[in-house]
């Protein structure tokens, strides 16, 4: 009798097996193998075999103004993407509330940027930038204003990225707040109708803290994504011009594929990975209290 519990018992775990083989494979240990990495001075430019440093790469990595530079880019591309798509999406997902014919083929319209593969949307984007034949020069040309070369001066090129990626992901925000707003009860605003509550009033006193769980949700899907971007910045400007775009992931690919040091590029990607599991974590403790 125990002999045949056992084999029921061991069934679940013959049939996960094979998921979990393939989960250790392909992530646990490319992640065990790259922490190794980052205790040794790993050049690919050199013959000799990886030098054992300890966490000389970590100490250098604190000291590299460079590193300083992009995680301060990082910061300031983060903090204008997350917060612009967050009131922009809050704002089209309260307009396109209705199930009116119009509106639906709004939403379907509001799709389309984020159908769209970021390689692609990019080079369009970057043919759209260009000094001579862009539509953006174009119209300031057509308006006696000489326009800028976007994506060739600093001053211009990291908000020309970050229009890039508000245009591409705010219909995923707006998607989720909208799907968030539809779900909660309607005898919440009728009633708040009935007591005369105004647009703002209902806004801020039960759209808002109702959506509070949801906003967290999109907020922290965003951050992740937008603080590791690396796709959109390498095809527009590839980290220039003058490192003005220079996010901590390019600055982690020119240290591995440019330079070829290998140690203190995993440094960096575990530094990344550290700082979004950390903020990750706050979001998820922000989301249990509210």
């Amino acid at each position: 009798m125990l002999s045949i519990k056992n084999k029921r018992f061991n069934i679940p775990l013959f049939m996960v097996l094979p998921t979990i083989i393939f989960i250790l494979a392909v992530s646990v240990y490319p992640l065990i193998y790259s922490f190794y990495m980052t205790l040794h001075d790993w050049s690919l430019t050199r013959a000799e075999p990886p030098t054992f440093v300890g966490i000389g790469n970590y100490i250098s990595l604190f000291q590299d103004n460079r590193f300083w530079y992009s995680f301060r880019t990082t910061v300031i591309f983060t903090g204008w993407v997350v917060g612009m798509e967050m009131v922009i999406g809050m704002a089209l997902a309260l307009s396109i509330t209705r199930n009116t014919r119009f509106q639906q083929i709004c939403r379907s319209i509001l799709l389309i940027p984020m159908m769209i593969t970021p390689v692609v949307l990019s080079l369009m984007w970057k043919y759209m930038y260009n000094p001579e034949y862009g539509i953006f020069n174009y119209f300031l040309h057509f308006l006696k204003i000489e326009g800028p070369i976007w994506l060739g001066e600093p001053a211009p090129a990291l908000p020309a990225v970050i229009m890039v990626d508000i245009w591409q992901w705010t219909p995923f925000i707006f998607l989720l707040l909208f799907s968030g707003i539809a779900s909660l009860p309607p005898e919440v605003f009728e009633a708040a109708q009935v007591d005369g509550a105004s647009g703002f009033q209902t806004f801020r006193n039960i759209t808002l803290p109702l959506s509070i769980p949801f906003l967290l949700v999109a907020l922290l899907i965003r951050f992740m994504d937008s603080f590791r971007i690396f796709d959109t910045i390498y095809v527009l400007t590839k980290g220039g011009p003058a490192n003005a775009t220079e996010t901590l992931s390019i600055y982690t690919y020119k240290v591995g594929f440019n330079y070829f040091n290998m140690g203190y590029a995993a440094t960096l990607s575990y530094i990344i990975l550290v700082i979004i599991s950390f903020t990750s974590q706050q979001f998820v403790k922000l989301e249990r209290k509210s």
